[in-house]
């Protein structure tokens, strides 16, 4: 997976701090759209200049969002000028014809809609170099289903090219409607490392922060899925729970590559927690979230870790070592560590 980031010609100033964040993060891309009618032409060849450097400055390769109204912000030659100052690929959004695409492409690399073409649209640009990127969706409710991206991955494939989506941010929200710039309208209000778990998991090869600003802890998070493929899931421990087991928690471990429909399984969890000092009593609620660890009274499964990805019965069995901070949806079998607080 490639991770990117987003400045736009109305929040320029936050450009730096998101762009050197990405970078430590392990993103690669950066993303802005040149074609927003709020946006006016009076400094927009500077303020898109100042965006794509402080972007390249960081090692971030620059995919720029254009349309006819393009060319109302940038004035002749928009394409030239936008190779120019460094722009890496330009995303065709709407408004041009068969030919007018060939012609920029002639100039830049394109990437072309995931969201409203076709195979059959894709067909005259077969032998370019191309990628599909997906639309994010500013109002609520408008956005896209996880399937209907999933979808997209396969035409993708089909022309041996590469997909990109977008992430809400948990930050700065792009206005007007500050309602967050997902692709997955379920995503909208989901934490950045799930939203980005789900995309992958569909198949999307790039995800691009679409919002102007992430957290710290956001970007920190991302940062270990990207560079060392580890999902970090927050939370917080039970009262009592033994300093041993909370530090035997943040040990990277996978879930089961059988995984259970209910619950994540850490895979080797039994031999490292067998012999802690557990807590002596099971038998708590177990709602979606929970962190649990099989006590003795569970036999040859004592010490095994679980994650609940419902809510579950009590079991005397089972005791809760603590929450996550927000419900985990199902992952395929990866690498991911614990920390409880």
């Amino acid at each position: 997976m490639r991770l990117g980031a987003s400045a736009y010609l109305g929040h320029a100033p936050l450009a730096g701090p998101t762009f050197s964040a990405a970078a430590e993060a392990g993103a690669t891309l950066a993303f802005t759209s040149l074609h927003i009618p709020e946006d006016s032409p009076a400094g927009a060849r500077a303020a898109a200049t100042a965006i794509v450097t402080t972007a390249t400055d960081s090692g971030l390769a620059v995919v720029a969002d254009v349309s006819p109204n393009t060319a109302r912000l940038l004035g002749d030659s928009p394409w030239e000028f936008l190779r120019s100052i460094g722009v890496a690929r330009v995303r065709i959004d709407f408004g041009f014809s068969v030919a007018e695409i060939l012609s920029i492409a002639s100039v830049l690399p394109i990437a072309l809609n995931a969201s409203t073409l076709r195979a059959a649209d894709l067909a005259p640009f077969a032998e370019l170099n191309v990628e599909l990127i997906h639309n994010f969706y500013p109002r609520e409710w408008t956005g896209l289903a996880l399937a209907s991206v999933a979808s997209s991955v396969a035409v993708a494939r089909s022309f041996g090219w590469r997909v990109g989506a977008f992430m809400a941010g948990d930050s700065v929200r792009r206005g007007p409607l500050g309602e967050g710039l997902p692709t997955v309208e379920d995503h909208r209000t989901m934490p950045p490392l799930f939203q980005v778990l789900a995309l992958v998991d569909a198949g999307v090869d790039d995800v691009y922060v679409g919002d102007p600003a992430l957290t710290d802890h956001s970007w920190a998070r991302l940062g270990s899925f990207a560079r060392d493929d580890v999902v970090v899931l927050d939370g917080v421990a039970a009262p009592g729970v033994h300093p041993a087991v909370i530090e035997a928690l943040a040990v990277p471990d996978r879930n089961r590559p059988d995984t259970a429909e209910a619950i994540i399984r850490l895979e080797h969890s039994r031999e490292r927690f067998a012999g802690l000092p557990l807590p002596e009593v099971g038998g708590q609620p177990r709602p979606a979230g929970s962190v649990t660890v099989q006590l003795p009274a569970a036999g040859r499964y004592c010490g095994e870790v679980a994650i609940t990805l419902r809510d579950l019965p009590t079991d005397d069995r089972v005791t809760v070592v603590g929450r996550l901070s927000a419900p985990v949806p199902e992952f395929r079998a990866r690498s991911f560590t614990t920390l409880l607080h």
